[in-house]
């Protein structure tokens, strides 16, 4: 691996033979010294090695929540690396061209995307990116969002200290982004860079009633210890809408939306 390269990470959990992110990274011609799957059961180790583990790094750091998981990938990598997080169902990674969004098929073009994105953010003395969080062109822009709470970290910058709060085990990001941005650090979203995922949800989105009342009581706590950030929606209580004013860096051939 090259110096300053960027490190691929992503969390899983008793998924070995549904590794679609490790075969999209592996397809386009990542290499395996760059991709990092932190498994949280020895039974895991075992299987996942034996599914990609010609394809990825399989890396065992115990844990009963993916929130934990979440914390071990930066406990391990944060001080060393770049890392890009990224959940183990993705199908496509996709920037706007034109009008279109189009799928990134080469590690040439996903390593160059990531790391312009590493450097805007060294620039603009932020710590953590995110992506638009919808996969559709006509909801993407040639734009960075600079002050708006994201709903997924993707990029954590080298050296990152914080730690995701466990007390959060789902809208663990928002509380991450809050925090960050009462302590007045920046947080930036690119807006023409989105991802196809298989986020296992029903139609209600949620993968069971479990998580439908886990994100109602982690929404109430945010709206409780950041009022100034967040607020429940109304027809939604189980998501938060952000109260801060978003400002927008328009890039070359961009317009707000």
């Amino acid at each position: 691996m090259q110096e300053n390269q960027f490190i691929y990470a992503i969390p899983s959990y008793n998924r070995a033979g549904k590794q679609k992110t490790v075969e999209l990274l592996a397809g386009i011609g990542i290499k395996k010294e760059r991709i990092f799957v932190f498994v949280q059961t020895a039974e895991d180790k075992e299987a996942y090695t034996k599914a990609i583990g010609d394809k990825a790094k399989i890396i065992l750091k115990p844990a009963k929540r993916g929130v934990e998981a979440r914390n071990n990938i930066l406990n391990e990598l944060a001080e060393q690396h770049n890392i890009l997080m990224l959940d183990d169902d993705i199908k496509a990674i996709g920037v706007l061209k034109g009008e279109e969004i189009r799928a990134i098929d080469s590690a040439r073009e996903m390593d160059g995307t990531f790391e312009k994105c590493f450097g805007t953010c060294k620039k603009a003395g932020a710590s953590v990116f995110g992506i638009y969080p919808v996969y559709n062109a006509f909801f993407l822009s040639r734009t960075i969002s600079t002050l708006s709470p994201i709903n997924t970290v993707f990029g954590f910058a080298k050296g990152f200290k914080l730690r995701y709060n466990e007390d959060y085990d789902t809208k663990e990001d928002a509380e991450l982004c809050a925090r960050l941005l009462s302590f007045r650090k920046r947080i930036l979203r690119f807006n023409f860079i989105a991802v196809d995922a298989d986020h296992r949800k029903t139609k209600d989105g949620y993968i069971d009633d479990w998580h439908q009342e886990e994100n109602i009581r982690c929404v109430r706590k945010l709206v409780f210890e950041y009022p100034e950030i967040y607020k429940p929606q109304k027809d939604k209580p189980w998501e938060v809408r952000s109260l801060v004013k978003d400002s927008k860096i328009i890039l070359s051939g961009g317009k707000k939306r």
